[in-house]
Order: structure tokens, then C-alpha cells, then sequence
């Protein structure tokens, strides 16, 4: 009897006690969302106070890039190219995508060209950009910049003020070789030319008085008399001054005399100035368009001597 009047009030006291929980449940669980609430709001106020507000001017100086190589550019210069575009994107917040192993532009890619606020159009490699050119001059809306990769021996046509064509122009190419031609004709070392009538011959290298050791490749019978003036003159060296043929540089050859080929005079582009000077433009915002050389930080000539 005293055991089971001692169960009942064990389960009174035990109901009792659960049914209070319930009753208390709901207010423990106000007071946990109001907490909650104002711990999110306190958060929020503190955090809006240390978000750094974007500098207007660095808004205003973001620039977006479009990068079109081709597929004879150098894995090497392909990540030195990744390498500076990556920065620029990092520390300048510079926008840039990447158009690779591009022989010419497709209507695809011109489309998206035409639909993109690209700021800049980067074409790297002569081929490409011989490809390019007219294209670019279709699109006014986007400004392009041209990095051409070999001697420019006759410069492109450049018509739109929104191209801008980055070569090494003739001047250049006569200015390196001139302190060549100097040294052997004050050493008295005769040159025998060999061009074309596209490439005159430039005055100080070869007076008019000496005209007769200039032979023209583009003219009806001009090997034989090329044999006789080398027989006549006995030169020191034969110069080829116009880009000929391979099988006319091997008859050439034929003349027993070390050949000096101007013509395959090279250009190594030197990506670290051209890079500089693509990022100071940008941030100057600054366009110069048109035929623009090439500085000595930018391209080196490789004269093949």
C-alpha cells in the first residue's frame, strides 16, 4: 500500500514538472530568437563600419582586355603573357580574357567582340595581324593594339584612329646595320648588293658612283651579270639587302663569296618593356594610334652575323 501511494505522487510531481516545461518552452524560445535577433543586427551595424568603400578613381581607371594569340607564339611568352595579366587582374582589378591558337578571327569571336566593352584588343604575331587588321578597322567601337613580331621592311596601311600597330619600322632595321656597312667600306672591304627594285639600296651605303655593284634579282637575265660584276670587282662580301627566294640565295652561294643576308634580319620581342608600356597606357588611359616602333626595351634586332 505505502509503495504504491509512493509511485502515484512520483508520477504526480514528475507530470507536474513536464507540464510546466511546456508551458515555459515557448517563452524560452521568444526570449532565444530576440537574442539571436539582436546579436545579427549588433554584427551587421559592426561589420558595415570596417567594409572599406571603393575608391571612385580606381573604379573609374577598371580596364577590361581581350588577349588574341596565335599558335606560333612561344609556350614561354604564353606564360609570361599569363603571368602579367594575372597581376594586372589582381592588383588593378583588370578584367582580361585569353583568344589562343587564333589563325584568324571567326564570326563567332568577332561577334562576341562586337557584344563585349572590351577597353582593349591585344593581337600578338604578324601573321595574326596582317589577318586582323581589316577586321579591326570594321569594329571603330574598340581600340586595338597591334604587336607585330617581325621586321616591318613596308609598313602596313593603318586606316581608324582606334589601331595602333606596334613594329620595328625600316629605319630602325637601316640604323642597326649602317655601323656595318661603315666598318667595311673605311676598311676598304667592297660589297656586292643584291636586291630588289621594291628595296632601293640606301644612298650612303652605295653612291651613286658605285651603282654598278648593285644587282637587281627582279631583272630579266640578272644572274649572269650578278657572275660578272663578282668576277669584275672581286668583293668582300655579298649583301642581300630585299627578302629573295631560297633557291635565289643558293645560286648566290654559287659565287664562292660569304654572303651577308639583311633580309632575314629578326626581331626578338622583349615582353617584360612591351607589357610596361601596355600597363602605363592604361593607366594614363592614354591612345596614340597609328604606326607606333617599337622602343629598345621593347624589341631587339637579331642581325644573324
Amino acid at each position: 500500500m505505502f509503495l504504491h501511494e509512493l509511485a502515484s505522487r512520483a508520477v504526480f510531481l514528475y507530470t507536474g514538472i513536464d507540464e510546466r516545461e511546456k508551458e515555459v518552452e515557448p517563452q524560452v524560445k521568444k526570449l532565444k530568437r530576440l537574442f539571436v535577433g539582436i546579436g545579427i543586427l549588433g554584427l551587421l551595424s559592426g561589420c558595415g563600419k570596417n567594409i572599406p568603400a571603393i575608391d571612385p578613381a580606381l573604379l573609374q581607371a577598371k580596364s577590361s582586355i581581350l588577349v588574341v594569340t596565335g599558335q606560333e607564339m612561344p609556350d614561354d611568352v604564353k606564360t609570361a603573357l599569363q603571368t602579367a595579366l594575372v597581376n594586372w587582374r589582381d592588383k588593378k582589378q583588370t578584367a582580361f580574357e585569353w583568344m589562343d591558337n587564333t589563325t584568324a578571327l571567326t564570326e563567332e569571336q568577332l561577334s562576341k567582340i562586337k557584344t563585349r566593352s572590351y577597353d582593349y584588343i591585344l593581337v600578338a604575331g604578324h601573321n595574326l595581324v596582317q589577318n586582323t587588321l581589316p577586321a579591326a578597322a570594321n569594329i571603330p567601337e574598340r581600340k586595338w593594339v597591334m604587336l607585330d613580331d617581325q621586321l616591318a621592311r613596308q609598313s602596313p596601311v593603318v586606316s581608324g584612329s582606334n589601331i595602333m600597330v606596334k613594329l620595328v619600322p625600316e629605319d630602325r632595321f637601316r640604323k642597326e646595320w649602317s655601323e656595318w656597312v661603315s666598318l667595311q667600306l673605311d676598311n676598304g672591304r667592297a660589297i656586292e648588293w643584291v636586291t630588289t627594285s621594291a628595296y632601293p639600296i640606301p644612298s650612303e651605303w652605295a653612291p651613286s658612283e658605285e651603282a654598278e655593284y648593285i644587282n637587281l634579282a627582279d631583272a630579266e637575265g640578272w644572274y649572269t651579270q650578278f657572275q660578272f660584276q663578282v668576277n669584275s670587282h672581286g668583293p668582300a662580301w655579298i649583301a642581300v639587302f630585299a627578302p629573295l627566294e631560297a633557291a635565289q640565295l643558293q645560286r648566290l652561294k654559287a659565287a664562292q663569296v660569304p654572303v651577308i643576308n639583311m633580309a632575314a634580319t629578326g626581331i626578338e620581342l622583349q615582353w617584360g618593356g612591351i607589357l610596361a608600356s601596355i600597363e602605363d597606357m592604361m593607366a594614363k588611359k592614354a591612345w596614340t594610334p597609328g604606326i607606333q616602333p617599337y622602343s629598345d626595351a621593347e624589341a631587339k634586332i637579331n642581325k644573324n652575323l
